[in-house]
């Protein structure tokens, strides 16, 4: 199956480079390496952008241009071994200069690349709109990755309590997700006193109080889940209306997120969602998120937005009340919309939305009645 998907890849990519009128493609940045290859990591460090493996496809082949020092990991721990046979590698000491690697690859051709690396035309942004459809494949991969973090934070949530650190609680996430073979690109713990001060906290070393949320992004074969959840250890009733206000925000995004409808109309819905529940000025305070995929956010959704959603396509909004916060990630799959980080057989409580002919659960706050 991966062959045929890679195989149609491949073909996408060369009929690309022919509409542009060039020989070849060149494709170094993880994001693009990691949907090539359906999961494959050219990666050394989290936060690198650009690895140190690269894609190079023309007419006639597919070339893995690689040093010596990570042939082999590549090869036998991230290339899916439906596609090995499908690909040329070719290996270089690590001292060379690629310019010098590139060469017989490169001369007298017009080469395009997603970098503008070595002389190259840089079509970063055409290539970008090729990844943001996912197969079938993929999607199933993104499920069970979404219900893997679920779990994991769902489990970690319950162990917590007012006198951790953010810094702890952002090393038990941590912990828990490379446990499982889970790169946590982002993990945000909110306290009380940060909730109120920063809508993307970087974990401090203060006292969670008597609330918190943690927001992760999470990413295993190039894909990225995020998700949110929230835990009271006082119960509060205000918190808890704001929370149920903030979850209708996030339910009325994710009810209009159909295939046909333009991100730019999902986000006038979320901003009159929060006109309803008496907050019209909250969306201004932080963006609202929008698609998702091979990177945490492939595109931010604002009024001008025009990106018609599709089948495949993944989606995170994030809306945010001061304090407060909902979060999941779903995907527009041929059943129907799927919330793939928040499943019906999850024990972390809910809240429901009719909207849209349908009804929504969103995670509901968590109440550890601790001091």
């Amino acid at each position: 199956m991966v062959r045929a998907l890679f195989k149609a890849r491949v073909q996408l990519l060369r009929n690309f480079i022919k509409q542009k009128g060039f020989d070849g493609i060149l494709l170094s940045r993880c994001d693009n390496f990691a949907w090539f290859t359906f999961g494959a990591r050219n990666h050394i460090t989290l936060n690198t952008e650009v690895g140190s493996a690269h894609i190079f496809v023309n007419d006639e082949s597919v070339y893995l241009l690689t040093n010596n020092i990570e042939r082999k990991r590549i090869e036998t721990e991230e290339l899916h071994e439906d596609i090995l046979s499908e690909i040329e590698v070719a290996e270089y000491l690590w001292s060379k200069n690629m310019v010098e690697v590139l060469k017989p690859f490169t001369a007298g051709k017009k080469i395009i690349s997603d970098t503008g690396m070595l002389d190259t035309v840089n079509c970063k942004a055409q290539i970008d709109q090729l990844r943001y459809t996912l197969t079938e494949f993929e999607l199933n991969v993104y499920q069970d990755l979404g219900r893997t973090c679920d779990h994991v934070l769902n489990q970690q949530m319950k162990e917590l309590n007012p006198k951790m650190t953010e810094l702890e609680v952002q090393g038990m996430v941590y912990r828990s997700l490379a446990r499982e073979g889970i790169e946590p690109i982002f993990v945000m713990v909110s306290g009380e006193e940060s909730a109120k001060l920063y809508r993307h906290n970087l974990p401090r070393n203060v006292l969670l109080g008597k609330k918190v949320f943690v927001s992760i992004c999470a990413r295993k074969r190039g894909l990225v889940v995020s998700l949110t959840r929230s835990v009271l250890f006082e119960k509060d009733q205000s918190l808890i209306e704001q929370h149920k206000q903030n979850c209708y925000v996030d339910a009325v995004a994710i009810a209009n997120s159909k295939v046909g409808v333009k991100l730019s109309t999902v986000f006038e819905k979320i901003k009159q969602a929060y006109a309803e529940v008496g907050r019209p000025y909250e969306w201004m305070l932080h963006h609202q998120g929008g698609l998702a995929g091979y990177n945490a956010r492939e595109i931010v959704a604002n009024e001008s937005t025009d990106y018609e959603l599709r089948i495949g396509n993944v989606l995170a909004w994030n809306p945010t009340v001061t304090g407060t916060k909902s979060e999941d990630t779903v995907a527009l799959t041929q059943e129907g919309l799927k919330i793939i980080s928040y499943f019906e057989d999850s024990d972390w409580p809910y809240l429901e939305f009719k909207l849209e002919g349908t009804t929504m659960k969103r995670p509901d706050l968590l109440i550890l009645e601790r001091r």
